[in-house]
Parts: C-alpha cells; structure tokens; sequence
C-alpha cells in the first residue's frame, strides 16, 4: 500500500462528509418535561463523521499548536518562530472547520447532540487562537485553556460512547 493511499482516503472521505443538505426533525423532552422541536442536519454515518472531524481537529491542535507551545518554539528567540505560527495559525483555522463538521454531525446524531454546544464552543476558541498566532501574537492562556477544552470535549465524548483520537492532518504534513 503505498503512502498516497491513506491520504487519498481521507480526502475522499472529507468529500463525503460534507455533501447533502438534509435536515430532519427531531423531539426532545427536557427534565421539567417540557417537549421541544429543532430542525437538525442528517448526517448519513454521523458517529463515524463526529470521530472522523474531531479526531482531524484534536491532531492538527495537539501537532501543530500545543506540542510547538510546550517546546518553547514560539518564543522570540526560537529558530523557525515565523513559520511555526505560521503552520499553527493554519492548523487552527483547519481546526475549525473540522469541528463546524463535527458539529453537524453531533447535531445529527441522539447520543451527541449534547455535544453540538461544546464543539461549537471550542471551534469559538481556536478559531480566536489561530487569528492571533497568524497574526505573531502569543496568548499562553488562550492555548492552556484551548488544550483544556479539547480534553474535555475528548472526555465526554468517551461518557457518550464515542471515543476521539488523534489523526494525522497529510494536507498540513502530518
């Protein structure tokens, strides 16, 4: 199997994730009893979907953003600090879209759509955090909290029953 193969996979996957505007129509019955009615996507495979987008989102994080940080490479005197805000800038914004895909597809989905909120949320976050690393600004708060938010996420993800891992971002050379 040669290298080109995995990688064509998951541009093709990527592809079908993102095609159809479906939407249904789903009730849910809050703990007051309260009945509500929401239009969401339908997602075809939406678990799948959800680990396929977090799991690109949390590697293009962790790879491009976090491990950087953790290594001092985005200090002033680091060598190669321009491009590694750079690359983490891009990573972010891929990052982004990948949760706005995971969240349709959590949306989509009876068991995470509690989710939806919370990938929503820490798309808000990183998507800051990769506008001003772009922008050569470093926010060691911004990236603490982000790396806080991505566990979270990951760890209730798991209590749903769908468990996130990393995956290799080949666009970005990972």
């Amino acid at each position: 199997m040669s290298r080109t193969m995995p990688a064509a996979l998951l541009v093709s996957l990527i592809f079908l994730a993102g095609c159809g505007n479906a939407t249904k129509t789903v009730t849910q019955t809050g703990a007051n009893g309260q009945q509500t009615t929401a239009t969401v996507p339908d997602v075809h495979f939406a678990k799948t979907k959800f680990v396929l987008h977090t799991g690109l989102a949390f590697g293009a994080f962790h790879r491009y953003i976090y491990t950087p940080y953790r290594a001092h490479q985005f200090s002033k005197s680091a060598p190669g600090r321009t491009k590694v805000m750079v690359k983490a800038g891009a990573a972010g914004l891929f990052a982004v879209h990948e949760l706005k895909q995971a969240n349709r597809a959590a949306l989509s989905d009876d068991r995470l759509r509690p989710l939806a909120q919370k990938v929503d949320g820490l798309g808000g976050q990183l998507g800051e955090l990769a506008t001003s690393l772009k922008g050569g600004v470093l926010n060691p708060a911004a990236i603490a909290g982000a790396a806080s938010s991505v566990d979270r996420l990951g760890s209730q993800s798991s209590s749903a029953g769908t468990v996130i891992k990393d995956l290799a971002t080949p666009g970005l050379g990972g």
